[in-house]
């Protein structure tokens, strides 16, 4: 393949985020976006921004950020986007073209912590943001202007910490933030910013002052109203006759206004001519800026109301206009705790029925965050389950949200499928199991023999057995067969037992159809570093479940995922034989030999004892070790990849077979935190992930042609690995390490000989542990163990120079 296609090639991405399904509930940030005959809206999900057109139902997704993003705004003519992530490092406020979604300015940290809150003045000059802390401070960004530094900042003298800002719209040189407690106003003049924070006394109103939520400036007037969690509104105003020590401009509380009985106020702000509150009541009320009531809408039935934003005007009668004096209420859209989004049309406040005055959902999100997910086996349907008890069904494919159940009194933490597509299993966190029917989602079954968390759950190849693992450790299987329970019921799984084997958290249980024995076998591998086979045949509810195996694979490293490798993937292996490999917390992925053997810990002394590991290589470098590990099924050219997850942030793609160049994997930033979870489309060109606590999922599209064009570009041979070494090939480590080998094959050959000296290249697999002390690495006695065995077990006694090229970069690499 050409040189210049390969390098087209490699600037693609082998994962594209194509679409994602729900949106931030912590942060909720909405915009409404609708510009030049457009219906677009802007909304956040993790640390992607979402531009969606509900009109044609489009994403145009905004990747940017690496942490989450907790606020935005947009310019009057809704051509500029502004958005900034809160994090402790890399946090960035990133200004978008909003037709295009091309980014056209990024300001780098600009606050300690990231943005808690931004605003964007009316012609989009200024954009005012206040940090997260923990010293906070406000600043004003010419954001036009090439300068990194804004153009006016101050600490944020207060002990309460402010979450929201706002400019006067009317004058922008005025800003008004506030806390739970204080509210700030602040002006600025030659780049300088001064601040004036009214006191407030419990005494000065017949009912307390609840804590506050948002701010806004009442336009052309010197008042402005802060919201509060108990559904008032404050009201400052400039008074006639001012403390001494205050300025005539300065304003204080006048009134207390109650108009959310009871419910917090959760957004405020100023529209044309209307005051316009929402809250967590679900209501939405507009006011003139009188604070006399115009409008209300009550019957949303979209749940508590976190963020709205306008749309679109209110279309004319055809009858030919308003009446006079008719209140022209706008379009608007609103985001709820319930996870939706919802259009709601002015015009159905004048509606009679309950039912004709609901909102219209546009993006049907998730009402907490996820727990599990699992793919269906042959067509695009998902399964989800979140913390709030709640199953959907959605096609991924078609973005279609299907089913949805509520498993009453239960708190799901993980869920698999069978592979007949007939049936689910759930666990959950009181260690119920649950088999629920597929097509109607009805319960088949609950099982509760045990007594704590299930951490994982999966379906046997042949539907015939469900194992779990759980929060103590244990293991435990049910069989497909018919037994009646104490109560009398028929049902058709049978609990087999559970068997404590580890006494580390479980981080990998599989089945393994093994075609050459004719049997299905499960193993479990955990942070106590043994990895455990059990005997299902041998497993009966009469006397539990029988262990078969138990084999320690790691000394220091501590194991944090396992994968079974495709049939006949490793090269030079046989391709009968059935290999699994383990992920450490050292970035190594090791190939392992179990299968099949017996006995329970080896009490020989360690140079007796057998090694099992038939290769270390080198994992994954692109953030913290693997914690999940997927094999995607072969492509049209019978290719495979293996598609891994780390617990923060990366997920990434894996060329096999797996030989340690680091050319032959990649990783991006997929989410802003955790990835809690991740599956794959039956055809594997999809890729699920989520982040759980994000509220949020990914739908990635591979694209295997990037990442071989990486491993082409990246060298053939012993290449990539000696690019890892320190000062690479011809180097002074390369060098000193060669000068190390040849002084192996003189001693090798008798340091007092007086022989003539041949220089075979080799090197004898004795002198490998020395050779890798000399080259900085120390390897501990169960690390030469493996080392030897995995020369010795291709029929060989010695190593080349290559060989501890290789041997080096995949030890010495984190």
């Amino acid at each position: 393949m050409p040189t210049r296609r390969l390098v087209k090639m490699v600037d693609r991405n082998a994962m594209n985020l194509r679409w994602t399904f729900g949106f931030n509930l912590e942060s909720m940030v909405l915009v409404d976006l609708t510009a030049e005959g457009h219906l677009a809206m802007f909304y956040a999900i993790g640390h992607t921004g979402v531009i969606f057109d509900y009109e044609m139902r489009q994403q145009r997704l905004l990747q940017g950020h690496t942490n989450t993003i907790t606020c935005a705004a947009t310019s009057d003519d809704k051509k500029w986007l502004a958005t900034g992530d809160m994090g402790e490092k890399d946090a960035m406020i990133i200004v978008w073209n909003a037709r295009t979604g091309v980014p056209v300015r990024s300001i780098f940290d600009p606050h300690i912590g990231g943005v808690v809150d931004l605003d964007m003045t009316p012609d989009a000059k200024y954009i005012a943001s206040i940090g997260a802390g923990p010293k906070q401070t406000i600043a004003v960004w010419r954001w036009t202007s090439p300068e990194e530094t804004p153009a006016a900042q101050h600490d944020v003298i207060s002990r309460d910490l402010q979450t929201c800002v706002k400019f006067r719209r009317d004058d922008v040189r005025e800003i008004m933030t506030n806390g739970s407690q204080r509210v700030i106003f602040w002006s600025w003049e030659d780049d300088k910013l001064k601040f004036y924070s009214p006191a407030l006394s419990s005494k000065e109103f017949s009912s307390p002052v609840g804590k506050f939520t948002q701010s806004v400036f009442i336009p052309f007037s010197n008042q402005a109203v802060s919201a509060t969690e108990d559904g008032d509104l404050l009201l400052w105003d400039q008074v006639l006759l001012p403390a001494l020590d205050a300025r005539p401009s300065d304003r204080c509380a006048v009134k207390l206004l109650k108009l959310h009985d009871g419910h917090a106020i959760t957004f405020i702000s100023v529209f044309d001519s209307f005051l316009v509150t929402a809250g967590a009541d679900g209501f939405v009320r507009f006011y003139d800026l009188k604070f006399r009531l115009l409008a209300w809408y009550e019957d949303l039935d979209v749940g508590p109301i976190a963020s709205l934003t306008f749309t679109s005007p209110r279309a004319t009668p055809k009858d030919g206009g308003y009446l006079e004096g008719e209140v022209r209420i706008p379009n608007f859209i609103v985001a709820t705790k319930a996870g939706k989004i919802a259009l709601v049309n002015a015009a159905i406040f004048e509606q009679y029925s309950k039912e004709e005055r609901k909102g219209e959902v546009l993006v049907q999100g998730f009402e907490s965050p996820i727990s599990a997910m699992c793919a269906y086996p042959s067509s695009s349907k998902l399964f989800v389950v979140t913390t709030s008890g709640m199953l959907r069904v959605l096609d991924f494919e078609s973005q279609a949200w299907l089913q949805q159940k509520v498993l009453e009194k239960r708190t799901p933490t993980c869920i698999c499928v069978n592979p007949n597509g007939q049936e689910l299993v759930i666990g959950c966190t009181d260690g119920s199991v649950l088999i629920i029917g597929v097509s109607d989602l009805e319960l088949i079954q609950r099982m509760s023999q045990i007594d704590c968390e299930i951490t994982s759950v999966q379906f046997a190849p042949d539907g015939m057995h469900v194992a779990v693992a759980d929060a103590h450790n244990c293991v435990g299987i049910f069989r497909r067969e018919r037994n009646v329970l104490e109560s009398g019921k028929e049902v058709p799984w049978l609990y087999v037992g559970r068997y404590r084997s580890h006494h580390g958290r479980i981080v990998g249980l599989q089945f393994i159809l093994d075609k050459a024995a004719g049997i299905i076998r499960l193993v479990s591998l955990a942070q106590d570093r043994v990895i455990v086979e059990y005997d299902l045949s041998s497993s009966m509810a009469a006397t539990g479940v029988v262990v078969r195996c138990a084999i320690t694979i790691e000394e220091t490293a501590v194991p944090t995922a396992l994968l079974q490798l495709p049939p006949g993937c490793q090269q030079g292996e046989d391709p009968n034989k059935i290999f699994l490999v383990s992920a450490n917390s050292e970035s190594k992925l090791k190939v392992l030999d179990i299968i099949g053997l017996t006995g329970v810990h080896d009490n020989r002394p360690l140079e007796e004892q057998d090694s099992h590991c038939l290769q270390t290589l080198l994992g994954p470098t692109f953030g913290p070790p693997p914690h999940r590990l997927l094999t995607l099924p072969p492509d049209e050219q019978g290719k495979q990849y293996v598609v891994y997850a780390t617990p923060h942030k990366v997920v990434g793609l894996i060329k096999l077979p797996l030989d340690g160049n680091p050319n032959c994997s990649m990783g991006l930033i997929a989410h802003a935190g955790e990835v809690a979870e991740m599956c794959a489309s039956h055809d594997g060109k999809l890729v699920l992930t989520t982040g759980g606590s994000d509220c949020g999922i990914f739908l990635w599209e591979v694209d295997p042609s990037a990442l071989e064009a990486s491993a082409a570009l990246g060298g053939s041979g012993i290449e990539p690995f000696e690019a890892l070494i320190p000062g690479g090939k011809g180097g002074e480590l390369y060098d000193e390490m060669l000068d190390y080998f040849y002084l192996a094959q003189l001693r090798a050959q008798g340091e007092d000989t007086t022989e003539e000296r041949k220089v075979t290249g080799l090197a004898p697999v004795e002198a490998v542990p020395e050779l890798m002390q000399a080259f900085g690495y120390y390897p501990s006695k169960f690390e030469i163990r493996d080392m030897v065995h995995e020369v010795r077990r291709k029929g060989k006694d010695s190593v080349t120079f290559s060989d501890l090229v290789w041997k080096d970069s995949c030890c010495c690499q984190p």
